[in-house]
């Protein structure tokens, strides 16, 4: 894909977001690195209605030709692929929490421009086992100082590339929350930005007040988020973790949530994420007439 390709794809990505505010929505396409199944995924965002993606995979266990090749799918069922998921843990590179380390991140960052990506997506991170496995030493200062030192040593090459660098969180990993996300983005440059996701930066003891925690968190975060991710949460049997089903499944106030992302800038995509193929177009169906009321009322 030439640059001239991607630039123009931009500006047309730019263009669709101004004249309508329910273009940014796109959904999350997440596959096995394989051609066939990868374009199966494509293929039925784009049968949904969606125009935008963000795309990840097994960096890990795809072969250079099958990254090579991808934008190539994506272009042909149609798509943009503004975001692309790059889940290398921040606080502790070595403790891949999601098919990308060290070495898998440099890939997608050498290789973003080829899929017409302005945004990467990772982790916050920490030295739990797993995503949802919490580990006491995620929640300290010197957790944070090693996610500014990591993501510090990368602005470089993101800003060579032209690229955004989005920190995803959730409320086992460091930065569990907004105050604490705005902290960390206060120490970087403008290139690194926040995922807006509700249910990631909601602690559990405040899931009563999630209204509240939601306005709080979007002014917070005001003037650095990059992405928006739409799914939903609830709290699981016995309160002490949350259930995280798609979009219009869980306990989040969505109108309210849709009010706050309208104010946002155009610009900014809102990925719908958790759902099955087959779920994306029942997805669209259901999100886009909350983004559309918005607009109206505004």
């Amino acid at each position: 894909m030439t640059r001239r390709r991607v630039i123009g794809a931009a500006l047309a990505a730019l263009s669709a977001n101004a004249s309508d505010p329910a273009e940014r929505l796109g959904v999350m396409c997440q596959f096995e690195p394989e051609e066939a199944a990868a374009r199966r995924v494509l293929d039925a965002a784009a049968e949904a209605g969606f125009r935008q993606v963000q795309v990840f995979f097994n960096w890990r266990r795809a072969p250079d030709e099958f990254t090579r090749r991808a934008p190539r799918w994506i272009a042909a069922a149609g798509l943009r692929c503004p975001v692309l998921g790059a889940y290398v843990n921040c606080v502790e590179p070595a403790n891949v929490l999601m098919n990308v380390g060290y070495a898998e991140f440099r890939r997608i960052l050498n290789q973003a421009p080829e899929y017409g990506a302005s945004t990467l997506v990772a982790w916050t991170g920490g030295y739990g086992s797993g995503l949802m496995r919490s580990d006491p030493r995620n929640f300290t200062s010197a957790a944070e100082d090693a996610l500014v030192r990591f993501v510090s040593r990368c602005v470089k090459p993101l800003e060579e590339s032209r690229l955004h660098l989005a920190l995803e969180t959730y409320i086992t990993l460091t930065c569990p929350d907004a105050p604490s996300l705005r902290r960390v983005l206060d120490q970087l440059p403008p290139c690194v930005t926040a995922v807006l996701d509700p249910p990631n930066l909601t602690p559990l003891a405040r899931f009563a007040e999630r209204d509240q925690v939601l306005r709080e968190m979007t002014r917070v975060l005001a003037g650095r988020i990059g992405v928006v991710h739409l799914k939903d949460f609830r709290l699981a049997p016995g309160g002490q973790a949350y259930e995280l089903p798609g979009p219009l499944e869980g306990e989040l106030n969505y109108p309210l949530f849709i009010e706050q992302i309208q104010h946002l800038p155009p610009e900014i995509p809102a990925i719908a994420e958790h759902l099955k193929p087959a779920a994306f177009a029942a997805a669209r169906q259901k999100l886009l007439p909350l983004f559309r009321a918005e607009r109206a009322a505004a």
